[in-house]
């Protein structure tokens, strides 16, 4: 049985950008690996006020946020975890103004973060979309209605589509 995650155990996990940034390392590389610079297995260690880490034999630099969406990003860490922490834990989508007023970014910052973080679920290994039984009531999927009446109920066609379908 498991226990739900908390934003207080969440806040306990993640309280820095430095224990971000060592979950990250951890998930990606391991904080003991082969050095890919000398070739020998070692241990690595934070570098000071830097998002990389050094190996511990040839002192080569592993930038474990090289490659994700971390990688040029201004907004701290702990904030984009946090922000994927939102999307995990709630029922329904989160959109970019509850990011905004969650995170206290911009909402153009909250809108781009939403938008990478819906990408990395969609392309998640293992997710998959409406498999299986799928059972649908009362939906208009695509198409433009022409002179039906459907659940409105009223003679006004509200086709809310784009423009000239």
């Amino acid at each position: 049985m498991s226990e739900k995650f908390t934003v207080r155990d969440f806040f306990n996990r993640f309280p820095t950008d430095d224990a971000c940034l060592e979950h990250v390392m951890e998930v990606r590389y391991g904080l003991r690996h082969e050095c890919s610079h000398c070739g020998q297995k070692a241990s690595f260690h934070k570098i000071t006020d830097r998002k990389a880490y050094a190996c511990s034999r040839c002192g080569d630099h592993v930038y474990p946020c090289a490659g994700t969406v971390y990688q040029d990003s201004q907004t701290s860490l702990q904030l984009w975890f946090y922000a994927i922490y939102l999307f995990v834990t709630t029922r329904h989508d989160v959109s970019g103004k509850e990011l905004q007023r969650q995170l206290g970014v911009t909402y153009k910052t909250a809108w781009r973060m939403g938008q990478h973080i819906r990408k990395l679920m969609r392309n998640a290994e293992g997710f998959t979309m409406l498999q299986g039984h799928v059972e649908l009531d009362e939906a208009y999927v695509g198409g433009k209605r022409s002179g039906k009446r459907g659940a409105w109920g009223s003679g006004q066609d509200r086709d809310y589509g784009p423009k000239g379908t």
